[in-house]
């Protein structure tokens, strides 16, 4: 029997795939301002709740005025969240959102070759297409898609720019430290009370932890909860960046480091931006132990804080 989690209605969970509405949301304004899909409306219930990064994921569009089928490949990047549908309205309620990275397709895969398809045919997308959002997809069934040819249509530099852009300013995620069954994050909301939101998220929902001032402080609280996090296996670094994603991520003034696991006891901190030396980019730092990483990255925000700080005291000006 297959490991995999599964929906409450026992389908094994491969994958997911989204149908998108124009009358629910614009998905064609979202493609042509940020050149992928980061975001869409999902029902809340027990599906959206196994909803997980990593996961793959699928957007079907039924614009007749093109071909009706998937139009978009990637993946679950986080968990579903809920916005305010209104934030100047707080009566206006809230609205429960995917989190994914669902990049298009320069050719569709039609609604008749999947249904054409012997495993395909079988899936929830055909059996089921009216079942609200997130449709699941089994494990056999996202392989079947893979067999698929994906030519994908790469984003413009413009584009690329506005996503980053929007991201930053939506999330308010500036920290992130993700375990096999939860994960924590740090937040600037941009709340009125300026302060740093710590949270944490498993299968059981998110929760707030905390609320701090200082970075360093918020960072604190996740290293008391994190020595007993169960981590992914490593992933071993050759040339460049490991090929796969981070256990921690943290997003900078003028970019974002990723903390990576490449050995059993080994975590090392990168800067995609810092300059190659012949040809590899090497660790700007290297912990023995997910603690110790933290109590680094601690150390490092607390001597920018210093060096912001004597700065400041050198161009005060001085009295007569």
């Amino acid at each position: 029997m297959s490991d995999a989690p599964r929906t409450d209605d026992g389908k094994p969970i491969g994958g997911w795939v989204l149908k998108a509405d124009p009358s629910v949301f614009d998905v064609s304004q979202m493609l042509q301002d940020f050149g992928q899909v980061f975001r869409y409306p999902v029902e809340p219930g027990a599906r959206a709740d196994l909803m997980d990064a990593g996961q793959p994921c699928f957007l079907f569009q039924s614009d007749t005025s093109r071909v009706v089928g998937i139009w978009a490949v990637g993946e679950v990047v986080a968990t579903c969240f809920s916005a305010p549908l209104d934030p100047d309205d707080v009566a206006a309620g809230e609205q429960l959102f995917a989190e994914v990275e669902l990049v298009p397709l320069e050719k569709g895969i039609s609604i008749d070759k999947i249904k054409a398809h012997k495993v395909l045919a079988q899936s929830e997308l055909v059996s089921d297409p009216k079942h609200a959002n997130p449709i699941v997809l089994r494990p056999e069934e996202v392989r079947a898609l893979e067999e698929f040819d994906f030519a994908f249509v790469e984003p413009t530099e413009e584009q690329a720019e506005n996503l980053a852009e929007a991201l930053d300013e939506e999330t308010g995620l500036i920290f992130q430290l993700v375990g096999v069954d939860r994960s924590f994050g740090i937040l600037d909301d941009g709340s009125d009370d300026g302060l740093l939101s710590v949270v944490t998220v498993n299968d059981e929902g998110a929760y707030e932890l905390g609320r701090y001032q200082e970075f360093g402080d918020a960072l604190d609280l996740i290293l008391l909860q994190a020595p007993d996090l169960e981590l992914e296996d490593p992933i071993p670094a050759t040339d460049g960046l490991p090929d796969g994603n981070p256990v921690a991520v943290l997003q900078t003034d003028d970019g974002m480091l990723g903390l990576y696991l490449t050995a059993p006891d080994t975590f090392d901190l990168y800067d995609p931006d810092e300059p190659e030396e012949n040809g590899v980019l090497a660790p700007i730092g290297r912990f023995d132990s997910l603690a110790a990483a933290l109590a680094g990255l601690i150390e490092a925000i607390e001597e920018v804080d210093e060096e912001f700080a004597d700065d400041d005291d050198d161009a005060a000006p001085t009295e007569d």
